[in-house]
């Protein structure tokens, strides 16, 4: 499998890209507060802003608990942002804990009946699996 190539690394996350099937690939480090999601939520939605990338993975296996204004803001206002960008697929590495995971599948439920998802989406259990339903 081609490996990604790495934009962006902090101690927060690594952005990378598979720049040849239009994917853009973000890893959580660590467990992030709501500033920390912010912030590279931005980075990110800039990155697809400037080039041809129209699908999204997104691992969230380290990151932990979500707060609930973060829950709040990821399905009110970020998904929609990544719908206006004009992304096409999103695949999401959930965490394993059963809790996390549920929060994570609540964002999307929550976005979806407010209309604010052009996209399809779905949820991994790796990066692999996620990586070969995007380059299909």
């Amino acid at each position: 499998m081609q490996l990604l190539e790495t934009l962006y690394l902090n101690d927060i996350s690594r952005i990378a890209t598979d720049r040849q099937h239009g994917i853009l690939a973000n890893t959580w480090l660590r467990p992030v507060e709501h500033s920390e999601m912010l912030e590279t939520a931005e980075r990110i939605s800039q990155l697809l802003r400037e080039s041809n990338i129209d699908k999204l993975l997104l691992n969230a296996m380290a990151i932990g608990k979500l707060l609930p204004y973060t829950k709040e803001w990821l399905s009110t206002t970020y998904y929609k942002s990544l719908s206006d960008l004009g992304l096409k697929k999103l695949a999401r590495v959930l965490p394993e804990n059963v809790f996390n995971r549920l929060s994570f599948e609540a964002v999307v439920t929550r976005a979806e009946a407010l209309g604010c998802v052009n996209f399809e989406i779905k949820n991994f259990t790796s990066d692999e699996a996620a990586l070969r339903w995007l380059r299909d």
